[in-house]
């Protein structure tokens, strides 16, 4: 059950302004969701800190980016602006992220949830593009980092280390914003929830976007 705190529900007016109070969130705990890299003040990661060193090459593998854990476009799909072409720019009509961005209140919502945000590696970010979480026969890695990419299949498997809090942020989309989840993927969030309990960091995480937004995140909670 969601619990308001303070009386007040209050979530990040767009993705900008959440992207912005992430940052903060995060400022003493400067460490990627997927590989562990630690980054710096400037959001320039440590590729040695996480032994990505053959992505020495990759300019987008030092960069940091806020990682939704459910992707956009898992909860845009079904909404019109996704798929008609409503939004205008110069006189050409266009869809997708940007429009319903741009027109739709409940996308920005969605968009902007704190509880779906995490500073990621970019480079593992374009790589992960809106494949969903599932689990993947490969254990090759991806430039030394343990995430389990499968372009054929369009699947990712992360490392146990994050399985739980990718499946609690995932949970919560559903439970909060009515996210569309085949039966499937909610079983396996279920057991990953079940199997890897937040550690002291996630649940930290939580109580600031707790305050931040005036409401918790019961699939964090529940573990007490």
């Amino acid at each position: 059950m969601i619990v308001v705190v303070q009386g007040v529900m209050a979530s990040p007016a767009n993705f900008a302004k959440a992207k912005g109070i992430a940052k903060t969130l995060f400022k003493d705990h400067r460490q990627t969701l997927y590989c562990n890299c630690q980054f710096d003040e400037n959001h320039r990661i440590d590729l040695t800190s996480c032994q990505m060193d053959t992505a020495f090459e990759k300019k987008r593998a030092f960069r940091v980016e806020f990682e939704h854990m459910t992707p956009a476009e898992h909860f845009g799909h079904s909404l019109p602006c996704w798929t008609e072409p409503l939004c205008l720019h110069k006189g050409k009509a266009y869809k997708g992220r940007r429009c319903c961005a741009k027109i739709d209140a409940h996308f920005r919502e969605m968009e902007a949830e704190l509880y779906n945000l995490w500073p990621a590696e970019g480079l593992v970010n374009q790589a992960r593009s809106n494949f969903p979480y599932a689990l993947v026969d490969s254990r090759e890695g991806f430039y030394g980092c343990p995430i389990q990419i499968d372009r054929r299949g369009r699947r990712v498997e992360p490392e146990d280390r994050i399985k739980g809090a990718v499946a609690r942020a995932s949970l919560f989309m559903v439970y909060f914003y009515h996210v569309e989840l085949g039966e499937e993927q909610r079983q396996l969030f279920e057991t990953w929830d079940n199997q890897f309990p937040p550690d002291d960091w996630e649940k930290e995480w939580g109580r600031r976007v707790a305050e931040s937004e005036g409401y918790t995140n019961p699939y964090i909670e529940r573990h007490g």
